[in-house]
């Protein structure tokens, strides 16, 4: 059962141009007074048969009439419920019936699927009663179908008209109001799969585009690494060598400094080629918004954590702006996860236009030597910071080690307009 009232919308429910509102108005309202004029009540309502039920009949059908023609204007919300009471009004009062299928054409622009055809069966019985009766009545006066095809100047003629014109005009009006709404239809069809066609080709540019990014991003990665880690390794080596020489002499310790250095430059050039080399899509592609959700199902899981975060306009950041902050929040957790096991981390995070977004962590320092080891994570941080113009500080006091991580807000706004 359900399946017969279902229906899929066309495009958008946008309002539609202003003129042809009112023009359809228009038409609608002159089309139902010119019904009511030529029906029995509207003839009787002019002579002394005219009765107090025909001048009750008239005044409601005029307001009938005029309440169709102002509900055209919200035709593209509610064109189903405009459509059926527009087919009611048609069978019980002399409204005619171009405002149903005004708002049957209105109907089949902007939805497709059963409960349209049933909609369009309901306008079908009622206009062809309404043309029918109308096209029978007698005299002429009484009926807008003879006065308007009949050679004749007086209302009080015989309506010789035809049930097979009767029926030749509700073809007529019908095949008007379904092809119009019809043609509406494909237009908006059409003008949704340009939209959806353009969309395509614009994330097929963009997937290009990061596609080329990243393989220059490999590259360049590949190149510093064969020529600066190869450099570096051979420093290494020979410090370590000329410290095996100088063993127990007075520049040992000169030795044992320079290896220390090459080795912790060599760590630092890793992870910032790692940053250099990982993906756009490494980070999850979600509003700042998600943040709190993110960190308790996902950068939180199986760790002992303490967080604070505040997020304020979360779904204007840019999207830049929440995959720096969620990578920089990732890498902070996993960084005092790995030096710091077992310990409880400190997460507290604040964003806001106003204030941009500040990023603080901090967890216990264990034996093993967290203030050292960890600080051969921050470069890829501080180099995504920066990158954003952003900054970082750490410091170890206290058995605590402590980062903070400041960056500007960036709102999509600004950037569109810059």
């Amino acid at each position: 059962m359900t399946a017969v009232f279902a229906f899929q919308k066309i495009g958008r429910d946008s309002r539609p141009a202003v003129w042809r509102t009112i023009l359809l108005a228009l038409v609608s309202a002159f089309a139902g007074l010119f019904s009511i004029v030529y029906s029995p009540a509207g003839f009787r309502a002019g002579t002394p048969a005219g009765t107090d039920i025909d001048a009750a009949v008239i005044v409601v059908s005029v307001i009938l009439d005029i309440a169709l023609a102002t509900a055209l204007v919200w035709r593209h919300r509610f064109p189903f419920g405009l459509t059926i009471a527009a087919a009611l009004s048609a069978a019980a009062l002399p409204v005619g019936s171009v405002p149903a299928l005004i708002a049957l054409a209105a109907l089949l622009g902007r939805r497709r699927g059963p409960a349209t055809w049933w909609c369009t069966g309901l306008v079908a019985v009622t206009t062809a009663i309404d043309v029918i009766a109308d096209s029978q009545a007698q005299p002429v006066g009484v009926s807008l179908t003879a006065s308007l095809f009949q050679a004749t100047t007086s209302p009080q003629a015989r309506n010789t008209t035809s049930i097979l014109t009767a029926l030749l005009l509700t073809a007529t009006f019908l095949a008007i109001g379904i092809g119009a709404g019809l043609i509406r239809s494909s237009r908006r069809e059409a003008v949704v799969k340009g939209r959806d066609l353009s969309a395509a080709h614009q994330r097929m540019a963009r997937l290009d585009d990061e596609v080329s990014r990243r393989q220059e991003r490999e590259k360049i990665a590949q190149e510093v690494h064969d020529s600066l880690g190869h450099s570096l390794s051979l420093i290494s080596l020979q410090a370590a060598s000329l410290e095996t020489e100088l063993d127990g002499t007075d520049h040992a310790d000169s030795a044992k400094a320079l290896r220390e250095s090459a080795g912790k430059a060599m760590s630092e050039l890793r992870s910032l080629l790692s940053l250099l080399a990982e993906p756009m899509s490494s980070a999850p592609n979600l509003p700042l918004s998600k943040l709190a959700e993110v960190v308790e199902d996902t950068f939180g899981a199986g760790q002992p954590i303490t967080a604070s975060i505040y997020v304020s306009e979360g779904d204007s950041a840019d999207p830049a702006l929440s995959r720096a902050v969620y990578r920089t929040v990732q890498e902070l957790l996993t960084n005092a996860a790995k030096h710091a096991p077992g310990t409880t981390a400190a997460l507290k995070v604040r964003a806001s236009p106003d204030d941009g977004v500040r990023i603080e962590c901090s967890n216990p320092i264990v034996e093993s030597g967290q203030s050292e080891g960890s600080r051969r994570g921050l470069p890829g941080i501080t180099e995504r910071v920066k990158l954003l113009g952003g900054t970082v500080h750490w410091t170890a006091e206290n058995g605590v080690f402590s980062i903070t991580v400041f960056i500007p807000w960036r709102s999509i706004s600004r950037d569109r307009t810059s």
